[in-house]
């Protein structure tokens, strides 16, 4: 069986495990510490969910956990990928909401994304993420989720697949039609400017915007490989921020050996490059790491500066890692844990806002040896078998990695 077989299989047996992703998500909440997600931020996340078709969550979804503050509650992450059959089945299930813009633009882009021939497909490859904000304290009807391509599968240096400014260009219109704001010159330009003043083997890892906020595109520049590296970079982009905020604590990292490679966050409008800033930080080049002890170096070092609230941090530290078979409502579920990164992020002068992205992937127990749970052993994609080498490999959804 190909990779394309298997995951057709894959989201076969998860389409039947519920009707919606709330369905599934509950699920699972014996396995979420309290201390992460509980309470209004719960019921929330359940009720925003329950109108959410399965098909958003065949693979797994992921968390955007604020570790800063007490309140028990994250955003959330789900993925679609063009050509497969969970994509199929969200389009079916879109054509019953014709009222619904987000899901028209999403249907569309993914149609755009598939089409043969097109500037989009060579360059954004079959991800497509959902960001799904999730705020307790909201009432009334929910915000459209961000929308996010990610040109380059893995996120490892050296593999972007954006190799031109006219890359660039396509994915900003993309994604600025999808929203529903149309593109702009200016706005892609300066996106243009981003990728050439990217350092050397870093690359375009995720563009996308969220269309209830203010306009600008959010773009993810991965690959980085030192603080020295991501400041230079900066006063190359022209970020309008002071690089001293950070680079005590980047520096720090880098001195422990905590992270493999960073990636910034930056926003770009019509206006030029924002003062907002995220800084995500990679404990290995393996986006799928299943396993705590990379991430210490990191969570140790977040612990010094009393950054975060302790009991957030040790409830990941010690209970968000690892595989193991549940009981579900509809037969057995081998569900993964991981962290895929951490992100700290400027608010006004201060770098102090600090998140976890984290991730489930839950599929049908597969028989030792099989092709996905080798996968999973080493955390990443068989370099053999990436996209473009006439096959297609499994590509797990990443946790929201922009926000």
């Amino acid at each position: 069986m190909d990779i394309d077989e298997a995951r057709a299989a894959i989201e076969e047996h998860m389409l039947a495990q519920a009707d919606s992703v709330g369905e599934l998500l509950e699920q699972f909440k014996s396995r979420i510490p309290s201390a992460l997600i509980d309470g209004p931020g719960w019921d929330k996340l359940v009720e925003r969910t329950n109108g959410l078709p399965i098909s958003l969550a065949t693979s797994g979804f992921g968390f955007e956990l604020r570790l800063h503050e007490r309140e028990p509650r994250a955003d959330l992450g789900l993925a679609l990928f063009e050509g497969s059959r969970s994509a199929a089945h969200f389009e079916a299930w879109s054509r019953s909401r014709p009222e619904d813009a987000s899901t028209t633009a999403v249907v569309r882009l993914l149609g755009e994304m598939g089409r043969e021939g097109a500037a989009l497909r060579r360059i954004a490859g079959t991800k497509l993420l959902l960001e799904y904000d999730v705020d307790p304290a909201h009432h009334g009807s929910f915000p459209d989720p961000g929308i996010f391509l990610y040109p380059t599968a893995d996120a490892l240096p050296g593999a972007g697949s954006v190799q031109e400014p006219e890359d660039m260009g396509v994915l900003a219109d993309a994604v600025a039609t999808a929203t529903g704001w149309g593109p702009d010159t200016a706005e892609r330009r300066h996106a243009e400017r981003l990728f050439l003043a990217r350092p050397p083997g870093a690359q375009i890892g995720g563009v996308g915007a969220f269309p209830a906020r203010t306009r600008g595109l959010r773009l993810a520049i991965t690959g980085i490989g030192s603080t020295g590296e991501l400041t230079s970079f900066l006063e190359r982009a022209g970020w309008p921020g002071r690089t001293s905020t950070f680079t005590p604590f980047v520096s720090d990292l880098e001195a422990r050996g905590a992270f493999s490679h960073l990636a910034a966050h930056l926003d770009v409008h019509p206006g030029g490059v924002g003062p907002d800033l995220g800084v995500s930080f990679y404990a290995q080049d393996a986006q799928w790491v299943k396993d705590i002890a990379p991430w210490m170096g990191i969570i140790d070092g977040l612990r010094a500066p009393g950054l975060v609230v302790p009991e957030k941090l040790s409830a990941l530290a010690e209970s968000w890692a690892g595989m193991e078979t549940v009981f579900a409502r509809r037969g057995m579920l081998l569900l993964v844990r991981g962290i895929h990164h951490f992100k700290m992020a400027l608010v006004g002068d201060r770098f102090d806002e600090v998140k976890a992205y984290v991730f489930c992937l839950v599929s049908p127990p597969l028989p030792p040896g099989s092709g996905r749970r080798g996968e999973l052993r080493d955390g990443r994609r068989r370099r053999g078998e990436r996209e473009g080498s006439g096959r297609r490999q499994w590509n797990p959804p990443a946790a929201p990695a922009n926000d």
